[in-house]
């Protein structure tokens, strides 16, 4: 495979990558610490909302790991064809 096979793919999977991230952003819970926030971890406690938020912030910082380093390797394929 050509160097350019090998830009496309990687740009590819970094706009995925970049689209997968917006979203789990988007579905993630501020952080406020409101009335309403309070009343929520309370009341909703047993039922994983806490895991689930946990589990978007792991999923955000290794959707941001990957993006950081397939841009290394798309620049180091960039840098081949020039």
């Amino acid at each position: 495979m050509s160097e350019t096979t090998y830009i496309t793919i990687l740009g590819f999977f970094i706009a995925i990558t970049c689209i997968l991230l917006i979203l789990i952003i988007l579905v993630q819970n501020p952080k406020k610490g409101s009335i309403n926030q309070s009343f929520m971890d309370k009341n909703f406690r047993f039922f994983g909302i806490k895991r689930t938020n946990t589990f978007l912030e792991n999923i955000t910082w290794i959707l941001s790991i990957m993006i950081f380093f397939l841009t290394l390797i798309f620049n180091f394929f960039l840098k081949l064809t020039k």
